[in-house]
């Protein structure tokens, strides 16, 4: 005697393709058997009434679960919706949110690292509170679109938490961790009490420097130009010139003496705060004021 065997994917491809009146129709009649069931007897395999309701129960969760964001469970509940018990109308509905949704449905692949190189299999993964695999085999699961918070635990490496977002779409998405190394030891600082080495420059040294180097033009500028301007008013009118033509020149003479006491001092403490700095000494900070006769440099040393 054979036995026809037929996949459930089988089934329910045949019940969402054909036509109602097929799928349900009933087995030719066999003369040796006996006459024909009345015309107004149940078909052999028509749906109880209790299936019929679980079916249009299936079908509106898959619907609702769907709205919801909850694509896992509406995927569930149209595969139940899909069963050749269910009138061939609502099969073929349901198959064809079934396949819309694992198109859209999100997938990801779970994988950890070891910080000092290598793959790490033995690490159990939480998925927002619930354990979604034992171990990492490199097969996908599926997952709601939005974001979820994950948990990786291994047995001798500790946990690491991560956050990411599953999107509408997404197949395959690889989500991975790094172990550190339980055996590597802390980084050293160095021997207790060993001098320490020199530092790198500081970054005042640079700015008191540039300060003195423009301080510097300035005062060369005003120095020249105010000379120059001396010499012409000295061969016009000297000695009566009038205020209003001498007085410029007096100011250009007044800040090239300022310029030249800002440059001295920046260039001076840049100079300190180089060496100090350089040193390992204290932390040192500096200032530079300028004055109506020059300007004022100041170095403060924190110990």
């Amino acid at each position: 005697m054979k036995q026809h065997w037929r996949s459930p994917t089988a089934l329910l491809l045949i019940a969402g393709l054909l036509p109602s009146g097929l799928a349900h129709a009933a087995p030719p009649s066999n003369p040796a058997s006996g006459p024909a069931p009345a015309a107004d007897s149940a078909p052999p395999c028509a749906p109880s009434p209790s299936a019929s309701e679980s079916c249009s129960a299936a079908y509106e969760r898959t619907q609702t679960e769907k709205l919801a964001g909850h694509y896992v469970s509406a995927a569930a509940a149209a595969l139940e919706c899909s069963q050749l018990q269910c009138n061939s109308a609502i099969v073929q509905e349901c198959v064809r949110f079934y396949s819309a949704l694992e198109a859209e449905t999100p997938t990801l692949v779970f994988s950890a690292r070891k910080a000092e190189g290598g793959e790490l299999t033995d690490v159990k993964v939480e998925m927002d509170g619930k354990l979604v695999a034992e171990s990492l085999t490199g097969r996908p699961i599926k997952a709601d679109p939005g974001l979820h918070n994950f948990v990786f635990t291994h047995p001798k490496r500790g946990l690491l938490r991560l956050s990411e977002t599953a999107r509408v779409g997404d197949k395959a998405r690889v989500l991975e961790v790094t172990f550190t190394d339980p055996n590597a030891k802390p980084a050293s600082s160095g021997a207790l009490g060993a001098p320490a080495g020199p530092r790198g420059t500081p970054a005042m040294t640079y700015v008191l420097g540039g300060v003195g180097i423009i301080a510097l033009g300035a005062f060369a500028y005003f120095r020249i130009d105010g000379v120059k301007d001396y010499n012409n008013l000295n061969d016009e009118c000297a000695p009566g010139c009038e205020p209003s033509r001498s007085d410029p020149i007096k100011n250009k003479f007044t800040y090239s003496y300022i310029s030249l006491g800002v440059g001295v001092a920046a260039i001076a403490g840049a100079a300190a705060v180089y060496f100090v700095g350089r040193s390992g000494g204290p932390s040192v900070s500096a200032s530079v004021a300028p004055r109506g006769d020059g300007a004022v440099a100041g170095l403060k040393a924190t110990f």
